[in-house]
């Protein structure tokens, strides 16, 4: 992971106010899903 990465997760992190392990979790698979469905539609846009 390069340096801007952790520095936008650490901002994320700062942003989301977790207060407990399962918010955390909650919202790394909010952050993976928006991920993959950017990288789907990039792929998507490249083949059309």
């Amino acid at each position: 992971m390069g340096n801007v990465s952790k520095e936008l997760l650490r901002e994320y992190i700062k942003e989301q106010h977790f207060t407990n392990a399962n918010e955390i979790l909650v919202g790394l698979k909010e952050m993976f899903r928006d991920v993959l469905q950017e990288a789907l539609e990039a792929e998507m846009d490249e083949a059309l």
